[in-house]
């Protein structure tokens, strides 16, 4: 058994974080310490925001050359409004404001839920459903018994109205209050309803990075390890190395990683995941490379740099020391999930990294959150904004990136299997691929059991109504962690 104290400890002056919480620092005190004007009186203005904003954007934006000239910006303008028109559109696709403390617990995965991961769907004669993703442990629809390939058919009594690419009656689910799911089935390429559920959304859950580890042995005996990675949340390192010592114990010798609604999230999850993963890990080796604008240098971190060169002993005793890995993503994967694929690859070659699924959303760009330490903006939630812009971009240990377009995989295999298969099973069409790549014996066996499932070949995703009310993609963040407490090898 693996016994021993991982003393995972995130050193906010260490590297690029050094540099991002050095200026941060810098720039507010010269902003509100060195100004000669008297503070201000009276209410906040939007100029003071806008203010700060702008100075925190000319000196970290990553196309801060591009910002247009101060003559022509409107101070006195709404900071969103503002804020947006800093930006270098269309290029930048991810670069956000809003109220700092809720960016902050976005940051670290504290949501308000009812605990469901949703895709809006339509059938071969165009009714809409609602079809479960995944439901978060211990939220309110896990409590209801709802889980992955559970289908709703409406809201609040009404069927899902569809206008464009909009849901016009999907507000409730995003909203305070208790709202009614009716269950439906699809029978014959025809929906029959089932039951109606009510769900209350909870404030301050804790989303989980994990929803799934788990074992598969295969025809022949292979003992794969299935990881289903949803977030990676910096606080959440110690449910990914337990995930990897039971992994470890089981001696497997296969990893399937399933990122396919992962938008992204910290540096720190996606160094220390990779580390767990390949062969010949060493602490020292360069991981990523980070290139950000003319006030900055370019630099290259190591892991060591990443999670702490006094980790190495037990980083490796966890590390799995694989040739290979297989990694399910698609266009709901994005940032750090891209990372993970794009990093790994000087370590195992990019035929190893073996990417199933479909083209990911390409973000090849990171960001940092920033919040002014002004008391006066601070004072309270209308004028404490949080803005979290693209920082720079980044690269793997052979300096590849630049995937804007996103990153395609060696096999094309869309989750076209409507309800979903349930979590993990060979059932699932992206599983059952790379199931079939690592024990060919299987190929047979999965081939009948896909052609006895229910077959709905005109139902489809609603792709472009899911990007607009799920926002699912979250910049890769370098920004400095809080201290956490060790993380224990059980």
């Amino acid at each position: 058994m693996l016994h021993m104290i991982f003393n995972f400890i995130v050193r906010p002056t260490t590297g690029l974080l050094s540099i991002v919480l050095f200026t941060a620092l810098l720039i507010v005190s010269s902003c509100e310490k060195k100004d000669p004007t008297p503070e201000p009186q009276g209410d906040v203005t939007n100029a003071e925001i806008n203010r700060w904003i702008l100075d925190t954007m000319d000196y970290y934006y990553y196309w801060n050359d591009k910002i247009p000239n101060e003559g022509s910006l409107n101070l006195n303008s709404n900071p969103e409004d503002f804020f947006e028109s800093l930006l270098n559109l269309p290029t930048d696709r991810f670069s956000w404001i809003q109220n700092a403390t809720e960016l902050k617990e976005q940051s670290s995965g504290i949501i308000k839920t009812t605990g469901l991961g949703i895709s809006f769907i339509s059938n071969e004669q165009g009714q809409v459903v609602l079809g479960v993703r995944y439901v978060h442990k211990g939220s309110p629809a896990d409590l209801q018994g709802v889980k992955r390939g559970d289908m709703f058919i409406g809201i609040n009594g009404e069927d899902w109205k569809v206008s464009g690419s909009s849901i016009t009656n999907a507000a409730p689910l995003f909203g305070n209050d208790t709202f009614t799911l009716q269950e439906c089935v699809f029978e014959n390429d025809a929906l029959t309803r089932g039951k109606t559920i009510s769900l209350t959304p909870v404030e301050a859950f804790q989303e989980n990075a994990i929803l799934l580890d788990s074992i598969i042995t295969t025809s022949s005996g292979t003992k794969v390890a299935y990881l289903f990675y949803n977030r990676f949340l910096g606080n959440q390192l110690q449910e990914l190395v337990d995930a990897f010592v039971k992994f470890k114990e089981a001696n497997v010798t296969e990893l399937i990683v399933d990122e396919r609604y992962n938008g992204g999230g910290h540096v720190v999850a996606a160094s220390l995941l990779s580390a767990l993963i390949h062969k010949n890990f060493n602490i020292a080796s360069p991981f990523i490379h980070y290139d950000m604008n003319n006030h900055f240098k370019d630099v290259t971190e190591t892991y060591g740099e990443q999670f702490g060169y006094d980790n190495e002993e037990l980083v490796t005793q966890v590390n799995l020391g694989l040739s290979r890995v297989f990694v399910l993503a698609t266009e709901n994967s994005a940032s750090a999930s891209e990372l993970l694929i794009n990093n790994l690859k000087p370590f195992l070659g990019g035929s190893n990294v073996i990417h199933i699924g479909s083209i990911t959303v390409g973000k090849d760009e990171f960001s940092s959150a920033f919040e002014s330490s002004s008391p006066r903006l601070k004072a309270n939630d209308d004028t404490d904004w949080g803005i979290q812009p693209i920082i720079g971009k980044y690269k793997n240990a052979d300096l590849e990136g630049d995937f804007e377009a996103g990153l395609r995989p060696q096999y094309a295999v869309r989750e076209s299997n409507y309800p979903y298969a349930p979590m993990g099973s060979s059932e699932d069409r992206l599983i059952a691929r790379a199931l079939s790549i690592i024990d060919p014996s299987m190929t047979a066996q999965l081939s009948k059991q896909m052609s006895l499932q229910p077959r709905h070949t005109g139902a489809r995703e609603l792709k472009e109504v899911n990007d607009k009310l799920l926002k699912p993609y979250r910049p890769l963040e370098v920004t400095p962690l809080p201290k956490r407490k060790p993380i224990k090898l059980h």
